[in-house]
């Protein structure tokens, strides 16, 4: 299983926001660029990043960071956050590069704009975030409810041509309490989607309880706090080693609430 490390950002710097609220937040490195190159180092194949100014407020003011990690490191950028029109996804894709975009909002609000990407890129560029809260998706940065279940909306979404979604449980980011595997068989049964699993895994138990759902389209897992945090064992080695390279600066965490 494909392990995929975040890099949320949020006013150029790299955070976490906790259940999220935004009145509790969690810096990791006032640098996200070298938080990408820590990754490359440790021989992720891919990097998520996540515009959070764009995911609450639609405006793409990370850009500018985002397009120096994009250059920095040579594994593909998976990049949500604030794509709701056809003209940001193109410029995102054909400026930046980056491997395949990821689009929750403007999914829900604007189904022609799916229309639109899957007509003019292939498929494998495209991912739709299902956020879910009480089994009900939630938009613009986890704040509106959309009034439909995280299973209609995925079949939704593969009846326009998608066919990968990340999924995740807003309740459970941050807490690392492990993912929410029942709405991941769920929708595994269900649709013939490939799905990331996102949203509270901070353990290798918790990595090993997805990879047991037995399900061939469960095929990655995004991580972000317990990767911040040391949570697997062999990250200690890493890290160690890290501190002897004085040109890396490593994420320190500062907590906001």
């Amino acid at each position: 299983m494909l392990v995929i490390p975040v890099i949320d950002i949020k006013d150029g710097k790299c955070m976490r926001l906790i259940h999220g609220h935004q009145e509790t937040t969690q810096y990791y490195s006032d640098n996200p660029v070298s938080v990408a190159k820590l990754f490359r180092k440790e021989n992720f194949r891919c990097i998520h990043i996540t515009d959070l100014d764009g995911a609450l407020g639609g405006e793409m003011k990370n850009y500018p960071v985002i397009k120096e990690i994009s250059r920095s490191v040579d594994i593909p950028i998976q990049l949500g956050g604030g794509i709701r029109e056809f003209s940001r996804a193109k410029k995102i894709i054909e400026e930046l590069g980056v491997y395949r975009i990821v689009i929750g909002t403007g999914a829900i609000n604007n189904p022609e704009l799916i229309k639109q990407i899957l007509d003019c890129y292939s498929p494998s560029k495209l991912v739709i975030g299902i956020d879910e809260k009480l089994n009900n998706i939630v938009s613009d940065g986890w704040i509106n409810y959309a009034n439909i279940t995280p299973l209609d909306f995925a079949r939704k979404m593969e009846n326009l041509g998608v066919k990968r979604i990340i999924y995740q449980d807003v309740t459970r980011v941050g807490n690392c309490c492990g993912a929410f595997t029942e709405r991941l068989k769920e929708i595994a049964s269900k649709t013939k989607l490939k799905i990331t699993a996102a949203g509270g895994i901070g353990s290798y138990l918790h990595l090993k309880e997805v990879a047991d759902i037995g399900s061939s389209q469960i095929d990655s897992v995004m991580i972000s706090k317990a990767l911040y945090e040391n949570k697997f064992p062999c990250q200690a080695i890493w890290r160690n080693i890290e501190r002897l390279d004085t040109s890396l600066e490593l994420p320190k965490v500062k907590r906001n609430s």
